[in-house]
């Protein structure tokens, strides 16, 4: 609690302690006040600061919180008068509270970052001094003038959102009083101002008294107990009354309500003493609006007209008692007292003479990752610069920790460099500022919003610090209030520096080190289920302006009421969609797009996904940017949690890229407009040039504005960075019959084509012919309708490419492709349009290319070849060629060859000719989607998969595959397993060994896919230890090969030249089972 006095407060800033050493280049320092009050510096002070006299002391600040309205003189440096008087320098700051009168009405505003203010002091040759008016002769009366005493209690912030805190909750039938002196000797009326809540479901009251007096009170109607509704209700206290005696010692609250779990709060409380200006003592005094009155106090003090903060005037009354004011302060400049600190400042953040297109901010204790992406971005071409809060703070907001620093900060830089696009910030913010109610830490602050009570228009955000024009920053929290952002701002909401090294490691790598394939060319669509269809119907929406617009991007459909449901009690689950879903993220996709139900740790009512599934995620070579409309999913300014958007992020080699995520409660029709906004941008060119995130953050926030509803929407990402995408691109060139050699403009079933294509660098517009590696065709048959089970709503029956037709590689040579495709006979009749998709990938140097095409497809082709036998096949499993076919897993590889001069059938229109393998006599399994002619042509190539599930003893393996004309062949192969119930490693090495400086581990085991713990141990010859280390390793390849000692990496233990024990072990997370294996290592 804080109970602030408004009596004068007088301040000597002398018997300073000078806080490190000022260089001749630092003249600027910074001290902190608590009260508002003249303070004084003195001239030994003065040149003790490095002044040659009073007459070049400077004072700046600002009164209480930076302005949200983004003005001009906001980004300088501004001046507060002094009066220089008896060898001092008297000036006025006001406190980190402030309160003003508008339209007749009192404002109270307390400071939401601190209990204290700083200002600086600095070096002028031509400092603001203060003007001495002189009063006037004249008949004017005296008026009655307020001193205000404030009680302010940060206790409470009903919905962890927002920026109004409350007061301790007063229960029903409960009085509490704090303790509240004050007096006069005038008899006049007092006044009360403040703001009350009430949290009752039923109708309730609030009565207010000053000691014994009954002063105030106000009813409520209840509020409605729904999870979304509104959680209060306040009203505007504005009372005069008249205590006994002209003083009162304590306030009172009460509360009444039927329900026990309702309360009542305060948010400030205010309370005006009355005085006469005809004999009035030391004050800081106040009236409603500007009047002309009659002053009258002792000769031996100084009274001040302070109204205007920045240009208060002296006032000398010795000749004339008439004086016109709205705010005075009335002080004894000789009994001022006190002492403070000065601090020395750098604001060289002022004198920037570069200026970045991407700025970083960050606190210190996050500088090597924030200092590491800079050079990335830099070697990348992206001019980028690190600025640290404690710099920020001190060069525009005077010392403080405020958050519109930071936004004028950014506001400069995009006026004066005019160059700037992006922001990153480094660091979680939240939403308590003070750190009241403790929790993880708020090490870069974000906005907040007005709203602290309505659960649907209250939100963190971002977007404040992208609102860079003159005349921004206000944004009032309705349709009108909305406010176009002016460049792209993302944040990693990391609190320390190990998870920003995770989450800057993960940029750098997908920046500078892609994995190839096609998953930067496939979109994943996540629907849920219920609700009448409406997150599918959403969902088939973006579909469709996708298939217009981008159908390059193969979509995947993860629609929940595709799969079979589980219900236990009143709950249901989904395990086949939450494995759809993992297997979509290792396979890899370049966005997850999400819409339905869900909160701060779970997706789907089914837990499709949930928070803790990434712990039991295997590593992911390809991470997606998440899209999720959907409620709180994204919630980052939280001090007790980190959301499942947060969790995702700092998952390391794993999760997400980045996240465009809800951070509140949302409406289902707000989430499809941004969404849409979201799909309309994210492949939009500009220049020709991919934007990066910034810019689809940006222009999918301004084309969805919706007042505050849409405004907890935040880019969890690095906002200068690029979507994953191939750097050249392929152009087909020529589809051909390869007898006639005419060109073909319909695709029809068991017509043999040849195809022509060509790798375009995009720089120069020609031929790639460095371009030398593989590539690798699909193609798709018409959109085909898939339908919904209609689990909690009516069956839905929707289009999807799902019957692959063709999937062939070969060579690219000097950026020209040439290879031969055939149409099997299992097409859809009717003619419609196709896909062709084609993808290159160079080695050396790692280049990818990408090309697209559409072809007409349907009916037969005259031209029947005769062939009557069944595809040959052959196989290998395990690595092995030939029997025994006996190993120590139930997991191994398969590798099977199949050729035929017809073509090898991988069609899925009629099932019952799909390419499958038979694991005894389980479910087939369909092998379709893994097959891939090889050489540039279409009548031979393999399947590599992973056949899971064998069992202990003798299996029967059976591949069933068909040509495209319906000729068949069966292959089956007996294989043992023997010993797959004993964890085992299976064989293991050491290299380089001798060695010098590092040595490196690999082995094998026979339990893959199970969640393992590896330990290493290296001894010295005396069985002392030197070195351990292990590593959980979740559903665990057959091979692991990245365990390391490097000798160095203990700064304590060294190891001599010699020869070493070794020893690795295993152990299942499953059964506990261990196995090990040791050995000898050689430094030399």
């Amino acid at each position: 609690m804080i109970l602030q006095g408004q009596k004068t407060l007088f301040f000597l800033l002398f018997n300073f302690l000078l806080i490190g050493s000022a260089s001749g280049q630092n003249s600027f320092f910074k001290f902190t006040i608590s009260e508002e009050g003249i303070y004084k510096i003195s001239a030994t002070q003065a040149e003790q600061l490095g002044a040659a006299s009073l007459s070049e002391i400077s004072i700046y600040g600002y009164p209480g919180m930076l302005p949200q309205l983004l003005q001009s003189e906001n980004l300088g440096l501004q001046e507060i008068p002094g009066l220089e008087k008896d060898g001092n320098l008297y000036f006025y700051l006001s406190s980190p509270n402030s309160f003003e009168f508008t339209e007749g009405q009192i404002e109270y505003q307390s400071n939401q970052f601190a209990e204290s203010i700083s200002y600086l002091i600095g070096i002028s040759q031509n400092p603001k001094r203060i003007e001495t008016i002189t009063g006037e002769l004249g008949n004017t009366t005296p008026s009655i003038l307020y001193q205000w005493n404030w009680l302010k209690e940060d206790e409470n912030n009903i919905l962890n959102s927002g920026r109004t805190w409350y007061s301790r909750a007063v229960a029903p039938g409960v009085t509490r009083g704090y303790a509240f002196p004050l007096e006069t000797n005038v008899s006049a009326d007092w006044k009360i101002v403040g703001k009350i809540m009430a949290r009752s479901t039923s109708d309730s009251e609030i009565s207010l008294a000053v000691d014994d007096l009954s002063i105030a009170e106000s009813s409520f109607e209840g509020i409605p107990s729904s999870t979304y509704g509104i959680k209060g209700l306040e009203a505007i206290l504005d009372e005069s009354f008249s205590p006994a005696g002209n003083k009162i010692e304590r306030f009172r609250i009460s509360f009444q309500a039927l329900n026990p779990n309702d309360a009542g709060y305060f948010e400030y409380i205010g309370i005006g003493v009355p005085y006469s200006s005809e004999s009035i003592d030391v004050g800081i005094y106040s009236l409603s609006q500007t009047q002309t009155f009659s002053i009258s106090t002792l000769p031996d003090l100084s009274v001040w007209e302070i109204e205007d903060f920045y240009n208060p005037k002296a006032l000398d009354i010795s000749t004339g008692s008439s004086i016109s004011g709205k705010k005075l302060i009335v002080f004894d400049k000789e009994k001022a007292s006190g002492t403070s600190e000065f601090e020395p400042v750098n604001l060289e953040l002022r004198l920037q003479s570069s200026w970045p297109d991407l700025l970083i901010i960050a606190p210190q204790e996050l500088r090597n990752s924030a200092e590491k992406l800079s050079l990335h971005k830099i070697g990348m071409g992206i001019y980028s610069e690190v600025a640290y809060l404690d710099e920020i703070y001190d060069s525009f907001g005077y010392g403080n920790a405020d958050l519109n620093a930071i936004r004028n900060f950014i506001a400069w830089h995009y006026h004066e460099g005019k160059k700037l696009q992006n922001v990153l910030i480094l660091g979680k913010g939240t939403f308590d500022y003070k750190g009241v109610l403790g929790g993880r830490p708020n090490l870069v602050p974000i906005y907040t919003s007005r709203n602290s009570l309505n659960p649907l228009k209250t939100y963190s955000s971002d977007d404040y610090f992208s609102l860079l024009e003159f005349g921004q920053g206000n944004w009032e929290e309705t349709r009108e209030g909305d406010e176009l952002m002016k460049i792209g701002v993302g944040r990693l909401p990391v609190i320390n520096a190990q998870e920003a090294k995770i989450v800057v490691d993960k940029i750098i790598d997908y920046e500078s080190k892609p994995k190839a394939g096609d998953w930067k060319k496939t979109l994943t669509l996540f629907a849920d289920d219920g609700d009448n269809n409406i997150h599918l119907r959403d969902s088939e929406a973006h579909s469709n302006f996708l298939n217009t617009n981008h159908k390059e991007y193969k979509q995947v459909k993860l629609y929940l009421d595709r799969f079979e449901q589980e219900r236990t009690g009143e709950s249901q689950s989904s395990p086949q969609a939450k494995t759809a879903l993992e297997e979509t993220l290792n396979r890899g996709s370049l966005i997850i797009n999400y819409i339905g139900h869900g909160n701060e740790t779970t997706l789907t009512a089914e837990e499709v996904f949930m928070t803790s599934d990434i712990a039991n995620w295997a590593d992911q070579e390809h991470l997606a940017l998440w899209m999720t409309a959907t409620c709180e999913f994204g919630r980052h300014d939280s001090p007790f949690l980190r959301s499942a958007a947060e969790e995702l992020l700092i998952a390391p080699n794993k999760g997400a890229i980045g996240l465009l995520t809800t951070g509140r409660p949302v409406f289902s029709s707000v989430n499809f407009s941004l969404n849409k906004a979201f799909m309309e941008e994210v492949f939009k060119l500009e220049d020709g040039q991919a934007q990066d995130l910034g810019s689809i953050f940006r222009n999918t926030k301004n084309q969805s504005q919706n007042g505050a509803l849409n405004r907890n929407f935040s880019l969890l990402a690095d906002p200068s960075m690029k979507l994953a995408s191939p750097e050249f691109r392929i152009e087909f060139t020529s589809f051909k019959d390869p007898t006639s050699k005419k060109p073909l403009d319909t695709l029809s079933a068991l017509q043999e084509l040849e195809f022509e294509a060509e790798v375009i660098n995009p720089s120069t517009g020609g031929i790639a012919v460095n371009f030398n590696g593989n590539y690798l065709i699909e193609l798709y048959d018409k959109a085909a309708i898939s339908q919904t089970l209609g689990d909690e709503s009516n069956p839905v029956e929707f289009k999807e490419e799902k019957i692959l037709l063709f999937k062939g590689s070969g060579k690219i040579v000097s950026g020209q492709i040439k290879g031969k495709m055939i149409i099997p006979k299992n097409i859809a009749m009717d003619f419609g349009e196709g896909t062709i998709r084609i993808f290159g990938e160079s080695r050396n140097p790692d280049w990818e290319a990408f090309g697209f095409n559409t072809a007409i497809i349907g009916g037969t082709s005259g031209n029947i070849p005769e062939d009557n036998a069944g595809p040959e096949i052959s196989a290998v499993f395990g690595g092995k060629e030939q029997a025994p076919f006996t190993f120590p897993s139930t997991s191994i590889g398969m590798d099977a060859t199949f050729s035929d001069s017809s073509g090898i059938n991988i069609s899925g229109l009629l099932p019952s000719e799909n390419l499958t393998v038979q694991i005894n006599q389980n479910e087939p399994i369909v092998l379709n989607e893994f097959f891939k002619s090889e050489n540039s042509t279409f009548t031979s190539g393999k399947v590599n998969f992973e056949l899971k599930g064998l069992i202990e003893g003798k299996n029967l393996v059976t591949i069933q595959a068909w040509d495209i004309l319906g000729n068949k062949t069966l292959f089956s192969q007996e294989i043992t397993v023997k010993g797959s119930n004993k964890l085992q490693i299976l064989r293991h090495k050491t290299y380089p060994n001798p060695t010098q400086i590092e040595t490196h581990f690999e082995l094998e085991h026979n339990q893959p896919g199970e969640n393992l713990i590896l330990s290493l141990a290296v001894y010295q010859a005396d069985g002392k230890i030197l070195f351990s280390e292990s590593e959980r390793l979740v559903k665990a390849n057959a091979h692991i090969g990245d365990l390391s000692w490097f000798f160095l990496q203990s700064q304590t233990k060294y190891p001599a030249k010699g020869t070493y024990i070794y020893k690795l072990t295993l152990q299942s997370e499953l059964d506990n089972s261990t196995d090990s294996v040791s050995g000898l290592i050689v430094i030399q």
